[in-house]
């Protein structure tokens, strides 16, 4: 499950990706765990132990335990106490600690190591909006394992990499915001997942991410990929990520003409609260250039979605133009003089 990228961007409060579910014993004073009138006294886990336990839900392992020095006969005898509450193979609960939605999580978790909570579960963790709130962790896992086989809902895929995965310090494997996004296409509706994609959009990625992400997954069959690109075929072309290359040559040739600061993709957040990216920005002076596809076609965001947008744009202090790749295609160099005397415009009004 190696990468270059890891999930970086997406640590969140759950701190790094560092291995989170590995226990390191120390020499320090043991402590009781219970105490028992019977003729077998309880083991005593060290108190860096009961420190792991606390913060992974109440989760350990039989790996854990014998690593911290308790044998297998009195790991057995802890579960014949109920001290210890078996959940998969070599995984138990402590008693004293309630049965939650993250503990089942990190139990899958501990149970395979490359085991990953994805679709609705991971919205859950992440506290996507739109997503019902499932009670039982999904769980993805390769096509050649069958490592759990109760607690959990199994998915399985031929497609995970470590950019699609982030490890929360409580050992927990989720998968990150976009593949969480895609993974919940199968199991929401139309409107319930345009409505996610917006949200998603606004507090975790970029449109060029997401699309990224669908290329990457896009396999005949995946569940919800008909949705996933069903929704996404209805945003507008001002809020698709560069497909063509002519936003990347009208960059460039802004660029030559002696543009400076130009950035693209740029996030402009409205005041409605919506987050747009411009194909083509100057923050410095609040200036933004959208390229219109007007061979673009797709239902309800239309003329009336652009003009709003610009009206929110302008009310946010920024100045959007817009050229059509009709028009570069006629005259491209016109055009663009007329992009750079536009700029130049607005550097002066806002200088004055």
């Amino acid at each position: 499950m190696g990468g270059d990228r890891g999930g970086s961007r997406y640590r969140s409060d759950f701190g790094t990706r560092a291995r989170s579910d590995t226990f390191v014993p120390s020499r320090e004073r043991r402590i009781d765990v219970a105490m028992t009138k019977g003729p077998i006294p309880m083991p005593r886990f060290s108190a860096d132990l009961l420190t792991h336990v606390a913060s992974h839900h109440g989760v350990v392992t039989t790996r854990q335990m014998l690593d911290d020095g308790v044998t297998r006969h009195a790991i057995a005898h802890l579960s014949q106490e109920r001290i210890l509450k078996r959940l998969h193979n070599g995984v138990y609960l402590i008693a004293s600690s309630p049965l939650t939605f993250e503990a089942r999580c990190v139990a899958a978790c501990q149970a395979d190591p490359e085991a990953v909570i994805t679709g609705p579960a991971a919205a859950r963790l992440w506290e996507f909006r739109h997503v019902f709130q499932p009670r039982v962790p999904e769980v993805l896992v390769r096509h050649d394992r069958t490592p759990i086989t109760s607690g959990v809902t199994l998915r399985r895929t031929n497609v995970l990499t470590a950019e699609d995965v982030v490890v929360r310090t409580d050992g927990i494997r989720v998968a990150s915001p976009p593949r969480a996004w895609f993974d919940c296409a199968s199991q929401l509706g139309d409107e319930k997942f345009e409505m996610l994609t917006e949200w998603v959009l606004d507090r975790h990625d970029d449109v060029a991410t997401l699309f990224r992400t669908v290329r990457r997954l896009d396999t005949r069959g995946r569940p919800g990929l008909a949705r996933v690109h069903r929704v996404l075929s209805q945003r507008p072309a001002w809020q698709k990520p560069a497909q063509s290359g002519l936003e990347t040559k009208v960059l460039s040739a802004l660029r030559r003409a002696g543009l400076r600061g130009l950035t693209n993709q740029h996030p402009i957040r409205l005041p409605n609260g919506v987050v747009i990216h411009a194909d083509i920005a100057d923050p410095a002076i609040g200036w933004a250039l959208e390229i219109d596809h007007v061979t673009w076609h797709g239902g309800r965001f239309e003329a009336q979605r652009d003009k709003a947008r610009d009206r929110q744009a302008r009310t946010a202090g920024w100045l959007v133009d817009c050229v059509t790749d009709q028009a570069l295609k006629d005259d491209f160099d016109r055009e663009i003089a007329d992009v750079v005397e536009s700029h130049a415009l607005r550097a002066v009004e806002r200088a004055a």
